[in-house]
């Protein structure tokens, strides 16, 4: 039976009320997450997932997934979409915390602006993060090592280009809020260019929020004021798949287009175009494997298998950087992503 919840405004306000007489759905709120967890039944956990949004394959993905995890393992599943606004993923972090979630898993959005309540809500329940997680804060941050996929992709992209060679370079970026994430793949490919043997001239950065609705607009935007950029990055493939469309559009064939991390489906099938292609390289950042890591800790916590204290502050997935001599290796024509 499928075990997932939706939270709504309605229900949370009652579940709230229910809150202060100190359990809700026979978990208690004010329990700390550096303490070993009373041992459960697997069936008996509620485990909350705030995503940052959904408006890229990746980020659904991981909700599919963990959906899939919960209708296998029996455990229950409340599931928020923040749509990118870190004061609406707080307002929902707390009302988790009223529905008696027991442990939660965080995707953030700005860790600069949310380390401070979501440490106070780590402080009562296991908090974990998934993707983008906070310094300091919480059990431990399941993702991939963002600078060192990164640097595999841009060490491939630089086979592109002759040794010695200076390029031009235009970035689509993650926006404000991204800090750490975005830098840390920006900065990872960058040196990757570098340890190739590749100068290059970041003549443009742009914000498209790891969206490729938003990429289209601002490739257009940095092609209208650069338009001898050799190549685009982006720090996903959404990002620079909405690049290539421009490029497609404009009838460019000449700017290449990499992507420092992800992994995703259809950057792979441009990819396999061949060692010509336009789409060039980009880095393995797997949400299925950060999704089951993430949710295997939050129910060795939940359950009282394990402690906080078991864990790393940080977990990393496999790397890889995926050009196409190898892109065969990582495709799965049935994959959701």
């Amino acid at each position: 039976m499928k075990k997932r919840v939706l939270g709504s405004v309605a229900a949370a306000a009652i579940l709230f009320s229910l809150a202060g007489c100190g359990t809700v759905g026979g978990s208690s709120s004010g329990s700390s997450s550096t303490d070993a967890a009373e041992t459960k039944d697997v069936s008996e956990l509620t485990i909350g997932f705030l995503q940052r949004q959904l408006d890229a394959p990746y980020y659904s993905a991981m909700q599919s997934m963990a959906e899939d995890l919960a209708d296998e393992q029996g455990f229950t599943l409340l599931f928020q979409n923040a749509s990118g606004d870190p004061v609406t993923q707080l307002d929902q972090a707390q009302t988790m915390l009223s529905q008696g979630a027991d442990v939660i898993v965080v995707n953030a959005i700005s860790p600069d602006t949310e380390k401070d309540q979501l440490s106070q809500i780590a402080d009562q329940v296991p908090l974990l993060f998934i993707d983008t997680g906070i310094p300091d804060v919480g059990v431990t941050s399941v993702s991939s090592d963002n600078a060192a996929v990164g640097s595999l992709s841009g060490e491939l992209a630089a086979k592109r280009f002759t040794a010695g060679e200076s390029i031009k370079v235009g970035v689509l970026n993650g926006g404000p809020n991204d800090v750490i994430v975005g830098p840390a793949r920006q900065q990872g490919f960058l040196d990757g260019l570098t340890k190739a043997g590749i100068t290059f001239d970041v003549v443009a950065e742009t914000e498209a929020d790891y969206a490729q609705d938003k990429a289209v607009p601002a490739t257009e935007s940095m092609l209208a004021a650069n338009p001898d950029i050799d190549l685009i990055l982006g720090l996903n493939d959404s990002m620079a798949l909405g690049a290539l469309t421009v490029l497609a559009d404009q009838g460019n064939t000449t700017t290449l287009v990499a992507a420092s991390a992800d992994g995703q489906k259809q950057a792979l099938e441009q990819i396999m175009k061949g060692c010509d292609a336009q789409y060039v390289s980009t880095g393995l950042n797997s949400p299925s494997l950060a999704t089951e890591r993430a949710f295997e800790i939050a129910v060795q916590l939940g359950t009282g298998e394990k402690a906080a204290s078991d864990f790393e502050a940080n977990e990393y997935t496999k790397a890889a950087g995926i050009d196409c001599n190898n892109v065969s290796e990582f495709y799965d024509a049935g994959s959701i992503f």
